[in-house]
């Protein structure tokens, strides 16, 4: 307001000094806040005890010596003999042999129970057992379709005519829609008994058959980190999640440990729900954290894990820090 004042004086006396007639500028008014006050934190006068017994610090404790948490004992990258030529061998790694013996001794027993309940038909009479190849062109088959977006495609437009002799494509196709209808994955007579205690038991042996051999063939780089992920499925599912915070919103909920530069994946576990002989605690984010660090075998290796606060609890942070 002084300002002000004064250069409205020192204005109109230059106005009967002068006689020609000049726009006169108004300075802007200085309308900056008064700055905020500091807030006062006060600081503790000495080492304070939680209820559970934790003692936290006054000031952060100095460590000449590295941890031995810290010291990574492997290096990053391909384990020894580990150097597949072709997406192939690198495919067969995963889906082993026991995994396609797995497959194929379940959907054989599928096809022996229809035989059984469908004896008029002679097609399925005359069908054979199914072999190991067709099984791996089975999967192809899903991995093609998946690459090329053509899961939704008719079975007619895969087997076509062109480049096949038409009773060749026509019992292709027989062939394929009878290994659709057979396709298993476990024993169905004692999966009633297994859903007690797992809802994912349709599916449990061969999905741990494929996801133990992840940590086989790689060593992680320094950090690896745990998150959840939602595999995008719209169909009948009991555990299936809406999330909308995420792209697909519908799907199956997994925790996954990856590294961090390459994006591998060491451990994956899926989200199954709650059963009723299921242990307290089971689906906790500090438990799935104890899990996953054991199926992916870093224990004793010195990497560090990310997570958040899902995931996060003081006494999962002493435990992880105990297996270093």
């Amino acid at each position: 307001r002084k300002s002000l004042l004064e250069y409205e004086e020192s204005s109109s006396a230059d106005e009967t000094d002068s006689d020609d007639d000049q726009d006169i500028v108004i300075p802007v008014r200085n309308t900056r806040r008064r700055p905020r006050p500091l807030a006062k934190i006060d600081k503790p006068k000495s080492d304070m005890k939680a209820p559970s017994g934790t003692v936290w610090k006054k000031s952060p404790m100095m460590q000449k010596r590295r941890f031995a948490a810290n010291v990574m004992k492997t290096a990053p990258g391909l384990k020894q003999g580990i150097k597949p030529q072709t997406p192939l061998e690198a495919f067969r790694l995963f889906f082993n042999d026991i995994a396609i013996e797995l497959i194929l001794l379940y959907t054989n027993q599928k096809l022996q129970a229809i035989k059984d309940t469908e004896t008029r038909s002679s097609f399925l009479q005359k069908s054979r057992n199914f072999q190991k190849e067709e099984i791996l062109g089975f999967i192809g088959f899903l991995i093609t379709a998946g690459a090329y977006k053509d899961n939704k495609d008719p079975v007619d437009e895969i087997f076509s005519e062109e480049g096949l002799p038409i009773y060749r494509a026509t019992l292709a196709k027989h062939r394929f829609l009878l290994l659709l209808k057979c396709i298993r994955f476990d024993d169905k007579n004692t999966r009633e008994g297994r859903k007690e205690h797992d809802n994912f038991a349709a599916i449990r042996e061969l999905w741990n058959n494929v996801t133990d051999t992840f940590p086989k063939f790689l060593n992680p780089s320094e950090s690896v980190v745990i998150d959840e992920e939602l595999i995008i499925f719209h169909g009948r599912c009991k555990f299936r999640v809406f999330i909308p915070t995420k792209p697909g919103k519908y799907g199956i909920e997994a925790n996954v440990l990856c590294d961090s530069e390459n994006y591998y994946c060491f451990a994956v576990e899926p989200y199954a729900g709650k059963c009723e002989n299921q242990p307290k605690g089971y689906n906790s984010g500090p438990e799935v954290v104890k899990r996953l660090v054991a199926l992916a075998k870093i224990e004793n290796s010195g990497r560090h894990i990310t997570m958040d606060r899902k995931f996060t609890s003081l006494a999962t942070t002493a435990e992880l820090f105990e297996k270093n």
